[in-house]
């Protein structure tokens, strides 16, 4: 779910082989199953029919069941709204990208932290319950910001990202900033695709950078 999100994914594990761990040689790398979902229950505002997307995401997993997978990742933060009810349905273990991305911020001692993600990802609390747990506040843009960001968000699927969207992100993060954020979230991953974290006005925790690093603790 997400193809340019997932491209990216795999490589930055493939960097991060070859960084931390020395990869050269294909036996040097770990094995990967990439399955790349083309979901009915999504549309471009996001989830369209939760049903029928939780069972495409059932199905997705099945399939790298059987392809021999040991555990399963989602380079998605929209989908970690399932993760729940996912967790109850497969038999191999789901690594969850919200829930390392809440412990680092929490180890980092953050206290008010900013969050980039679609509008379905703040609507699910994808992150509010997990950041209240772990005593910290969250502070999210404005609904006119959240409209732009989700254009962002549009044109990085469509591979038409432009040097305003970058602008854009950065924008929202420095009047979360002026509102009290210490950091931020950069909670979609297609919006990973646009500003790296060391381009953000304060701290960046950058989701899909944090699952490739877990992903490859796991893997090795």
């Amino acid at each position: 779910m997400g193809p340019e999100a997932t491209a990216e994914f795999y490589k930055r594990i493939l960097k991060l082989c070859q960084i931390e761990h020395g990869a050269v040689q294909d036996k040097d790398y770990p094995q990967v199953a990439i399955y790349s979902m083309a979901p009915k229950g999504s549309d471009e505002s996001g989830i369209a029919n939760r049903k029928l997307l939780l069972t495409e995401f059932i199905d997705g997993i099945i399939r790298l069941t059987v392809s021999g997978c040991d555990f399963v990742v989602l380079p998605c933060n929209t989908a970690h709204t399932f993760l729940d009810e996912l967790k109850t349905h497969v038999k191999i273990p789901l690594i969850s990208m919200t829930e390392k991305t809440v412990e680092r911020i929490k180890r980092s001692g953050v206290r008010t932290i900013g969050l980039l993600s679609s509008e379905d990802s703040y609507k699910e609390e994808v992150y509010a319950a997990a950041l209240k747990k772990a005593g910290i506040k969250l502070i999210a843009p404005s609904e006119k910001e959240k409209k732009r960001v989700t254009d962002v968000i549009l044109h990085a699927m469509g591979g038409k990202i432009v040097k305003e969207d970058k602008n854009v992100l950065i924008s929202a993060i420095r009047k979360m900033k002026v509102e009290g954020a210490e950091a931020v979230i950069i909670g979609c991953t297609e919006l990973s695709l646009v500003l790296k974290a060391e381009e953000s006005p304060i701290k960046a925790y950058d989701t899909l950078d944090i699952l490739a690093e877990e992903t490859l603790k796991e893997a090795y």
